[in-house]
């Protein structure tokens, strides 16, 4: 499997690990609409505290600075909205790695041109390719994502190298969209 090109069908084994959750918990996400309504509530809730408390927080400005309060306390009030919601996402993503069940087994992938077949000594699934929304080839993984938060975890202890780890990305991104007959 070293020469770049992947001859299917292909058998990959490994042990899936907390660390290899991690890697999947802690990719950039975009929000969704209600986690974006959730930033800008968290925002606008910490900008209404500072309004309700507004003359008692008076005297942490400057004099200087008196005629700029309320700009000042709406640019603390991001700040802390930000930091409130950021504080929260990396709890909620230790959340879901520590409550994440693992396979009782090694995970068996068989791949070939029609889909995947999954064995961790749970029941097998077999995974079409059009069932892989999106590839994400990353240093150490390639996440074959079914939805934003479910994905097939492929660590690079699966492989001989990383040039294999890529050419398997590669390959499982072009049979994903050959799937959906976008290739």
């Amino acid at each position: 499997m070293t020469d770049l090109t992947i001859k299917l069908p292909l058998r990959l084994t490994f042990r899936l690990t907390r660390a290899d959750i991690a890697a999947f918990e802690h990719l950039p996400r975009e929000l969704t609409q209600s986690g974006t309504l959730a930033f800008f509530a968290t925002i606008f809730a910490c900008g209404m505290a500072l309004a309700i408390f507004d003359e008692q927080l008076e005297g942490f400005v400057p004099e200087t600075l008196a005629g700029y309060r309320h700009i000042i306390f709406a640019v603390v009030a991001g700040a802390i909205g930000f930091a409130a919601f950021s504080l929260a996402l990396t709890l909620l993503s230790y959340w879901r790695i520590a409550q994440t069940e693992y396979p009782p087994e090694d995970t068996e992938i068989e791949v070939s041109e029609e889909n995947l077949k999954i064995s961790d000594g749970r029941p097998p699934r077999i995974l079409e390719w059009n069932s892989i929304a999106r590839v994400i080839d990353a240093p150490a993984h390639v996440f074959l994502c079914l939805t934003p938060r479910n994905a097939v975890i492929v660590p690079l202890r699966a492989f001989q190298s990383v040039a294999d780890m890529r050419a398997f990305a590669d390959l499982s991104e072009t049979l994903s969209r050959g799937a959906d007959g976008d290739a």
